[in-house]
């Protein structure tokens, strides 16, 4: 009985193995496929350094009203308020509730976006384009992220030798992302298969996080089972006829070996990835949340911060590209942005200044009012706060504070502004996500090519255990 019984057990975790492997193994193989193209291509993005480039200068002899009178009649104070460029144009642009609505500066009527202005706004950033098309959409396969608030979306096709794709704000008239040919080509080899970003699945936030959390979690059953079963079917003392430690030839020997040697990366991997949709809530974090963002600024933005004569400041820093309203303890700066870097702006002088320590600190302690509270300086980075696609901001302060939740927030002295954030929670999944699923234990794991390196040849390992286990259930189905 207790033969039948083992032996039923043996079968069934067979037969799981099998099917999930026929289901699964395709998709498995393609993720590593495009693990490795993500390493080096990214989902399009618009980075501040492309802003830099396509941002034409404020005239500040065209900014002839404030944000105030531009913002009126309005109800109440705007989250956030930026000055830039439209087409030639200065114009004003406040986010309400999540949804950006611009104005212009120098005649303070609403900014209207047609496709032929939408075109205009676009052309800075294909130059070399022979002709462009517009038109209106709400999101497609390149427009996933954070835009929801400049939505619906110009996508302008631009008619250039790099193929570009941009799309503009219908509420802006800001170029808010760009593509082009080859970087969409990759993404379907790479972002696009990897994150099962297909949009109308996409579309729907939680039906695609179902996906995603399930595909990978029965994917990782998948490598459990077999490696319970190839460490079953390893004998290293009572050896096969022969003197084979493996029962299996051909393919078979191949996925066993390989699934031995690689098995143990590849669940750490899967189950990485299955976190990385935080499922069942496990894990999950806040991050920086709009309420700790206006506790360090000391309060919403007010009347007479809007009331500051934008243009005379712009006139004291030629060149100046963006000018973002920003509020540090109370007191009101100006972020404004060049070519080459972003610096603070006193409202008051209209001349460079940053947040002196007192009011630094003072406006870091009202983050979590009453806790205990350390703060020193970094000037290298931590491992809660580093470099991968993008570069870390230092020196930085971190502050900890002594909460049950261990929160830990990253300000940027320089700017005065909110760059990281880590708890109890964020700290595990860095390590569970990030660490396992990117590699990213340490600095020396992280310096590239070292890592580069090791993460192919694992990706390669597991797609070849995947790719024999892809051949068994082929040859499996046509029987």
């Amino acid at each position: 009985m207790a033969l039948l019984i083992v032996g039923s057990w043996k079968r069934q975790l067979h037969l799981w193995h099998r099917w999930l492997g026929i289901a699964l193994g395709l998709p498995v193989l393609l993720w590593f496929g495009s693990g490795i193209v993500m390493m080096y291509v990214p989902y399009p993005s618009l980075t501040e350094q492309e802003r830099m480039a396509w941002l034409a200068p404020i005239d500040a002899r065209q900014v002839r009203i404030s944000a105030w009178d531009a913002w009126q009649p309005a109800a109440g104070v705007p989250d956030e308020v930026r000055l830039t460029t439209v087409a030639g144009r200065p114009a004003y642009h406040f986010k309400v509730a999540g949804r950006w609505q611009s104005v212009w500066a120098d005649n303070g009527q609403p900014l209207q976006l047609t496709p032929a202005l939408a075109m205009d706004s676009a052309r800075s950033a294909a130059p070399g384009a022979r002709a462009m098309s517009a038109e209106l959409i709400d999101i497609d396969q390149w427009s996933f992220g954070s835009l929801q608030g400049h939505r619906p979306l110009y996508r302008v096709s631009a008619d250039d030798a790099a193929g570009s794709v941009l799309y503009i704000s219908s509420r802006s008239g800001e170029l808010v992302r760009d593509t082009t040919r080859s970087e969409r080509a990759w993404n379907w080899a790479s972002s696009v298969i990897h994150w099962i970003y297909f949009t109308p699945l996409r579309t729907h936030g939680q039906p695609w996080r179902q996906v995603v959390m399930w595909t990978s979690g029965a994917a990782l059953l998948l490598v459990m089972l077999g490696m319970v079963l190839g460490i079953q079917r390893l004998r290293l003392h009572r050896r096969y006829a022969g003197g084979r430690r493996s029962p299996y030839r051909g393919w078979q020997a191949w996925h066993h070996w390989l699934g031995l040697g690689i098995g143990g990366v590849m669940m750490t991997w899967l189950f990485s990835g299955w976190l990385s949709v935080t499922p069942f809530d496990w894990l999950a974090s806040p991050g920086v949340t709009a309420h700790d963002r206006l506790a360090l600024a000391g309060g919403p933005l007010e009347q007479q911060d809007l009331m500051i004569a934008a243009g005379d400041i712009v006139a004291r820093h030629p060149g100046v590209l963006e000018l973002e309203w920003r509020r540090v303890g109370g007191h009101l700066y100006l972020s404004a942005m060049d070519r080459a870097q972003r610096r603070l702006v006193d409202a008051q002088s209209g001349m460079a200044a940053a947040p002196d320590t007192a009011r630094l600190l003072n406006a870091i302690q009202a983050l979590r009012p009453g806790a205990a509270l350390t703060v020193e300086t970094l000037t290298s980075e931590d491992s809660y706060h580093y470099s991968h696609h993008n570069a870390a901001v230092l020196p930085v302060l971190r502050a900890q504070f002594a909460l049950a939740d261990d929160a830990m927030f990253y300000v940027d002295p320089a700017q005065g502004q909110l760059v990281g954030y880590a708890d109890r929670n964020s700290k595990w999944n860095r390590w569970l996500f990030n660490g396992l699923h990117r590699w990213d234990f340490a600095a020396m794991v992280r310096a590239r090519p070292t890592w580069d390196a090791m993460v192919i040849a694992l990706c390669l390992l597991g797609g070849a255990a995947t790719l024999a286990g892809v051949v068994l259930g082929w040859r499996r189905i046509r029987k």
